[in-house]
């Protein structure tokens, strides 16, 4: 079994001690579109922006920069979805609050 390849090591790590994943800060465009989000949803107070994305990334945060890349863009999408839906009235029938057309609504 010696022939095996580990999965979750590189192929350049021959000394067969786990790496360390460095962390990738959010961008600045990330900031600025998270800053434009954040007002058009009327969050603009740090404790309800911190709760959003402790709510919408799993990850919490004590300040702005603790936010990561990846977590920025997951927070990015999931804010234009919340700006998107809150125009929308939400009757609680599925049938009625479709977005997109059925196949039966096409015939």
């Amino acid at each position: 079994m010696d022939h095996l390849l580990p999965l979750f090591e590189s192929d350049d790590n021959s000394s067969g001690e786990p790496q360390a994943m460095s962390t990738v800060m959010m961008s600045i465009s990330q900031r600025d579109a998270l800053k434009k989000a954040f007002e058009q949803l009327g969050v603009t107070d740090a404790r309800g922006q911190f709760a959003i994305v402790e709510e919408l990334t799993g990850q919490r945060i004590a300040s702005v920069g603790d936010l990561e890349g990846p977590h920025a863009q997951t927070l990015i999408y999931k804010l234009a979805d919340r700006i998107d839906s809150a125009g929308r009235k939400n009757t609680g029938n599925a049938w009625g609050d479709r977005e997109e057309d059925t196949w039966i609504d096409k015939l």
